[in-house]
């Protein structure tokens, strides 16, 4: 009962004459309003920012609870990221490769691409679709299917938005994630992001991320999840490396919270990838 009472307020606070979408995703966090002139902004698992406005906010002490659970919620959203409505539809379960292990991983040793050239050539091969998806789940198809047709070890990135960056630009996104590689370039080893999605080559970190920063910004690296959750108003961004088995950030507070770091790809990770990026289904 109190999350029909909940979809119907706020399906009539927010009944606006906008393009609805709908998308499926935990609650990652929620940042209040300091003033009268801000929305409150929800933080979903899959790295949207939904909002609500102020007249809502009577609301907010019961969606901070839900941001608790581990429920997966489908949200109704105008063209403007507003929630008209949402409801529970179910939990996430973890996948069975997601144990806690609290030994020492093995030591994760990328490939590195012999030149920019042949970097190019596997950069065209990632297939591109022209719908709207995820990008973790865009990231997971190109990373395997370089694992699985050369044997590439590549490495993802991603960069994170502050909450002052996403007030400031009314930004989308509070994170996103790419494959990236290591190169031999001029007898050094450089890396480049493949952002199929984005780009139209391999590209350094600063020209990566020039293209989501309006005032471009050199992001500071991070070594662990908590130096960007804990201080999520320093600065514009951050940027973080991990293997190309990561998915989603979650995988990166388990790693931080409880040891557990991916050693191989998770089949479920995978299928579910093909399925949200390119409307494919894995065949086995």
């Amino acid at each position: 009962m109190f999350i029909l009472t909940l979809i119907l307020s706020l399906t009539f606070n927010l009944a606006r004459s906008h393009a609805e979408s709908t998308i499926e995703s935990q609650i990652f966090d929620i940042d209040y309003a300091q003033s009268l002139s801000e929305d409150h902004l929800v933080l979903l698992s899959n790295g949207l920012v939904a909002k609500i406005p102020q007249e809502d906010s009577d609301h907010l002490p019961q969606i901070h609870k839900l941001a608790k659970s581990s429920s997966m919620y489908r949200f109704s959203l105008d063209s403007n990221r507003y929630i008209k409505k949402f409801e529970t539809v179910g939990f996430q379960t973890k996948s069975a490769s997601a144990k806690v292990r609290f030994q020492q991983p093995s030591p994760y040793i990328p490939t590195t691409i012999e030149s920019l050239a042949v970097a190019r050539r596997y950069f065209r091969e990632a297939r591109y679709h022209p719908k709207e998806s995820q990008c973790f789940n865009r990231a997971m198809v190109w990373t395997f299917e370089w694992w699985r047709e050369h044997s590439l070890k590549s490495n993802k990135i991603l960069i994170y938005f502050t909450r002052n960056y996403i007030r400031r630009y009314n930004f989308e996104w509070w994170f996103h994630i790419a494959p990236y590689v290591h190169v031999m370039d001029n007898d050094k080893v450089v890396e480049r992001v493949m952002d199929r999605k984005y780009t139209s080559g391999p590209l350094d970190f600063q020209n990566w991320t020039n293209i989501f920063m309006r005032n471009n910004p050199e992001c500071p690296v991070i070594s662990q999840f908590s130096d960007y959750a804990d201080y999520p108003y320093s600065g514009d961004c951050f940027i973080q490396r991990t293997n190309m088995y990561t998915y989603q950030p979650a995988d990166l507070q388990m790693n931080e919270a409880w040891g557990f770091t991916k050693e191989n790809f998770d089949i479920k990770e995978v299928t579910q990838a093909y399925f949200e990026a390119f409307d494919e289904i894995l065949s086995k």
